[in-house]
């Protein structure tokens, strides 16, 4: 894990505690700049070290270290809530085990093979995009937000055309750099 990665947990985690970042969002309205400050807020849950354990054994130990350290640093939840919706959430175990299998009962209803293996842990809010693994690749490279509008069995090629697939720890880090503007 890089020194970046470990200041964006620690300012993630100092962010939920007081349950507030502020952001400002600057625009230009007939020639005038506006700022306008967002009180941005999160919904989150710690994980008991057995629980993080029991995603472990879910997950078959495939997914970054980057991964379960967040888990056991900030935990699972909604994060960076505006007015109308949250940017993102991470399931926790039992969120975690339902989405997957929903996951997985949409590969077995589609219409062609899909060749790739995913583990779902949280969905955009933006538009209701699945975020989750590439198991099957063995880089660590294999984080994505897959779009809704692509099908299941060109996530991975669409990814690697659009030079999305990311490590789980880069996106976090260019989420908290973003505060949360910047999660797709």
């Amino acid at each position: 894990m890089n020194t970046r990665f470990i200041e964006s947990i620690k300012t993630l985690k100092k962010w939920i505690s007081k349950n507030e970042v502020i952001v400002k969002n600057k625009r230009w309205i007939n020639g005038k700049e506006i700022v306008e400050i967002e009180n941005i807020k999160f919904i989150t849950q710690t994980l008991s070290s057995e629980e993080i354990e029991v995603i472990k054994a879910f997950t078959n130990h495939l997914l970054p270290n980057t991964y379960y350290h967040f888990l056991t640093e900030i935990g699972s939840g909604q994060f960076f809530v505006g007015e109308y919706f949250s940017s993102f959430e991470l399931y926790n175990f039992a969120e975690l085990k339902e989405n997957n299998q929903l996951f997985q009962q949409e590969i077995k209803d589609f219409e062609k093979p899909v060749n790739e293996q995913f583990m779902i842990i949280g969905i955009h809010c933006s538009m209701g995009d699945w975020m989750g693994f590439c198991t099957s690749k063995t880089d660590e490279k294999n984080f994505d937000v897959y779009c809704h509008e692509y099908p299941i069995d060109e996530y991975v090629e669409i990814s690697n055309e659009l030079n999305s697939l990311r490590s789980f720890e880069e996106w976090i880090i260019r989420v908290v750099e973003t505060k949360g503007k910047e999660a797709l």
